[in-house]
């Protein structure tokens, strides 16, 4: 027995998965079932997730606000800096949510732009350490695959700025559903 299957079988619930597989199957065909939905309003999809992600910002400026509001004297140095950054992160999710197409255009501009150099950054150790990956092909053919995704989104923008978030939020959820669904699957026949 390897050191990774020990730690599974001391650190991961199994037993409370099994009871629970009827749950994991149900959130699995939600998941899915999203993210269809998601692929047929690619546009819709995209501006959600700008204005959720827009809430989120605006939800930790207010709390960095009042915890640089509410800091004691031990901390009168940095509370400056906490009402500044929360200030600012609370504005940016008002910006982001008063104008999302605006900020899908912005996000989505910086989305390639990491995806591009993540891209870049595994063909060059891909390259660099080949003698030390023994699936150094695969790691290469990635960072390939992701850099062309950036170039993709990054000549189509600010077209991509309308469907790349979206598309890329739907897919996951679909495959996140299919990883609930087989574990689930995987769970009840062992019941």
């Amino acid at each position: 027995m390897n050191n990774l299957e020990r730690f599974a079988e001391v650190a991961f619930p199994w037993d409370e998965l099994e009871k629970s597989w009827k749950w994991h199957l149900l959130l699995g065909c939600l998941f899915i079932a999203a993210g269809v939905i998601g692929l047929l309003l690619i546009p819709l999809s995209t501006l959600s997730t700008v204005v959720v992600f827009a809430f989120f910002m605006m939800a930790g400026g207010i709390v960095q606000l009042v915890d640089g509001i509410r800091a004691g004297e031990a901390r009168r140095r940095i509370r400056v800096l906490h009402i500044i950054g929360g200030g600012l992160y609370a504005l940016g999710g008002l910006v982001m949510l008063l104008n999302p197409v605006a900020a899908s255009l912005a996000l989505t501009f910086l989305f390639a732009v990491i995806i591009f150099a993540g891209g870049l950054l595994r063909i060059v150790l891909a390259w660099q350490h080949k003698d030390e990956i023994p699936d150094w092909p695969i790691v290469l053919a990635g960072g390939i695959a992701s850099l062309c995704l950036g170039i993709l989104i990054g000549i189509s923008w600010p077209y991509s700025g309308l469907w790349a978030l979206g598309l890329v939020i739907s897919v996951d959820l679909i495959f996140n559903g299919c990883t609930h669904v087989m574990v689930a699957l995987g769970l009840g026949r062992n019941r």
